[in-house]
């Protein structure tokens, strides 16, 4: 058998490197990297990652058909703007779909499993009481993905990555407000009925904690 040309191997190469820089754009979306007004260019971030613009055009072109990214001004990328009826549909999905991981991931309750999400509720509260706005955002996906990823359900799970990185930026909003200690009195809500094994109490926590956010940010950003 021959050896693979260059030509055949770099496609794949370039497949693989793009897929990196999405999950690096993904993560900084998802853990509070970007807040609704800031702006970055393609030449930026492959600045930043060290790569070249092409993995990062890709990257891009596929948050933004995934509506996550969007043109705000000549070449410069950021947040798409939400309106009342955007947010409420997210909200709505969020309620459940979230709901449904959260059930799943009670199923199979854990010593471990609680423990990490006690560990996590306790970095929340300190960057709430800090005011560390970008640590909250970050310390509030571990906590919630934590949950949805003991669901054991990859397509549930990627369904919820698709969902919050439209909305994780717009959490920025919600320190304006105090919201974040509301939030995380909810966060209590729900370990407190994981550690009880009561699957009601618990989604009944989630969505308010889903709920109440998204009457905060429609109160905020929405004037009409």
């Amino acid at each position: 058998m021959g050896m693979k040309s260059i030509e055949s191997i770099t496609p794949l190469k370039r497949k693989t490197l793009q897929t990196e820089v999405y999950r690096q754009l993904c993560s900084l979306i998802l853990e509070g990297g970007l807040a609704p007004g800031e702006s970055f260019t393609i030449a930026s971030i492959a600045n930043a990652l060290q790569v070249s613009p092409m993995p990062v055009r890709e990257a891009v072109t596929r948050l933004m058909a995934e509506k996550a990214l969007t043109i705000v001004s000549g070449r410069s990328m950021g947040v798409p703007d939400l309106n009342k009826t955007s947010f409420e549909d997210l909200k709505n999905v969020r309620v459940e779909i979230e709901s449904l991981a959260l059930k799943w991931a009670m199923r199979n309750t854990s010593p471990k499993f609680i423990a990490d999400l006690e560990e996590k509720l306790i970095i929340m509260i300190a960057a709430e009481k800090s005011s560390e706005v970008k640590g909250f955002i970050r310390a509030n996906y571990n906590f919630h993905f934590a949950i949805y990823n003991h669901a054991n359900s990859p397509i549930l799970y990627n369904l919820i990555s698709n969902l919050w990185l439209r909305i994780s930026p717009y959490l920025h909003v919600l320190s304006e407000s105090g919201h974040y200690k509301i939030s995380n009195e909810q966060h209590h809500n729900i370990l407190a009925a994981v550690k009880m094994h009561d699957v009601e109490k618990a989604t009944a926590s989630l969505i308010e904690d889903i709920t109440s956010a998204y009457d905060t940010l429609v109160a905020t950003l929405i004037t009409d």
